[in-house]
């Protein structure tokens, strides 16, 4: 086929910036799953290897088989993604498990703490562990213990218990809630209600690993408060609205640092000299939510300025070398107006009724290559004429090709049409067209 044609043209700088920009994507999503499961202590040696291997198998993959690499990458990291869901999962039925063991020992602990209060029992009391793992749970479990055998041998003596030990009982083993309730009176239900929508926040911060202390904190307040307070269930849904909003921001840092963090890694693929990446590096630091939102637009726009930058220029070098190679000439005058216009015709011979015209965005991702004619000569041409250029365009074609290959470019050609199969473009031809002072190697003219 030797009608228009719709080509993209791959430099070996371009196929080094895909290459790179994949690879660092699926590195850092390796790198979150390494991260998050080195944390959570589920990184053992088969899910390490697996990731690694990973890695390295697409770090072997030449630049050349760049294709493969945008077909095959962003499918692996969507896999990735999932695992790391399952991954997730996991963890998160671990630390509910934990979490609610905890939490019923809490309840089990303010109960004991207030009976024996209410009951003037002398006990060594103890603080709840601030970090919620096996071995704290495991001895906070034994205290609790103490402090139900102390009330058990001094208040639960008699051979018959009476309905409020009975009561009593019923309360230490259903673990009501692991925030302080002093009074069980007639609002209990609505309190409780209150203290259970504060206590599944709380939840859902620990099981997606938020810091300890803050939950801590959260609980302590709640502690504080006096439940006999007219106010106290304002002051509860204030609680569980700060405790929401935290959880709800924790959550979009943890996306949008890891989402900078790949953006910064790419621009550094680029190997340019950019001051400002040590500060989007400290920013990640930080919590500030607004910040790390600009910075990752600027950063991911300035990857994709920069390296449209250096792709675009390559490829618009190449070609313009390739055509003065092939005999046609491209002054000044004519780049320029591609580069505003996306527009270049060229020709050979000066009196030719025929050229070349090159349609391009200003990327210059896909070229589209036809031949035109002069629109001022329709009286010299004709319908085989116009089909025999067209015949000849494609003798031209594969030599420009040739040329763009043997400077390792990758040429595809996304559409081609057969000669004749469309009504040849008209433009003017009459000015800003020069022949090449290049001897045609063919011996061909347009």
């Amino acid at each position: 086929m030797s009608g228009p044609k719709v080509v993209r043209i791959v430099t070996p700088e371009e196929r080094r910036i895909i290459k790179q920009k994949w690879l660092t994507s699926l590195r850092s999503k390796i790198e979150d799953i390494k991260e998050y499961a080195l944390k959570h202590g589920v990184l053992d040696e088969d899910l390490s290897m697996s990731l690694e291997e990973t890695l390295q198998h697409y770090q072997s993959i030449s630049e050349d088989d760049y294709s493969k690499i945008e077909r095959e990458v962003p499918g692996q990291i969507q896999y990735l993604e999932k695992e790391k869901k399952n991954l997730v999962q996991k963890v998160v039925k671990q630390r509910a498990s934990k979490w609610e063991t905890y939490k019923n020992l809490k309840s089990t602990h303010n109960e004991l703490r207030f009976l024996l209060q209410k009951k003037k029992i002398e006990f060594e009391d103890f603080k709840e562990p601030l970090v919620i793992s096996e071995a704290e749970i495991e001895q906070y479990s034994q205290k609790i213990d103490g402090l139900y055998k102390t009330l058990k041998d001094v208040a639960f003596n008699e051979q018959k218990l009476t309905d409020e030990q009975i009561e009593i009982q019923k309360r230490l083993s259903a673990g009501n809630s692991l925030l302080s309730v002093k009074e069980w009176g007639s609002n209990l239900p609505k309190v409780l209600s209150r203290l259970k929508k504060l206590e599944n926040t709380l939840k859902e911060m620990y099981v997606q690993g938020f810091s300890q202390d803050k939950t801590q904190e959260f609980i302590q307040r709640c502690n504080a408060l006096n439940d006999k307070d007219v106010n106290y269930p304002l002051l509860i849904d204030s609680l569980i609205i700060e405790a929401a909003a935290f959880t709800k921001k924790q959550l979009e840092l943890n996306d949008i640092k890891e989402a900078l963090k790949n953006a910064i890694a790419q621009l550094e693929t680029l190997a340019l000299e950019i001051k400002f990446i040590k500060k989007w590096k400290e920013l990640l630091k930080s919590d500030n939510l607004v910040k790390l939102q600009e910075a990752l637009e600027r950063v991911t726009h300035l990857y994709e300025e920069e390296s449209q930058k250096i792709i675009v220029e390559t490829r618009r070098v190449a070609i313009k070398k390739a055509l003065k190679s092939a005999g046609y000439e491209v002054n000044d005058s004519m780049e320029t107006a591609w580069v505003e216009n996306g527009r270049l015709v060229v020709k050979k011979a000066k009196n030719s009724l025929y050229g070349v015209e090159f349609m391009s965005p200003k990327n210059l991702s896909r070229i589209q290559a036809r031949i035109v004619a002069d629109e001022n000569r329709k009286n010299e041409r004709t319908p085989n004429l116009d089909k025999n250029q067209e015949e000849i365009w494609c003798d031209e074609f594969d030599e420009i090709k040739e040329i763009l290959e043997s400077e390792d470019l990758s040429i595809i050609i996304d559409k081609m049409q057969e000669p004749g199969a469309i009504k040849l473009k008209e433009v003017n031809l009459d000015d800003g067209y020069h022949q090449s002072s290049r001897s045609v190697r063919r011996g061909k003219q347009l």
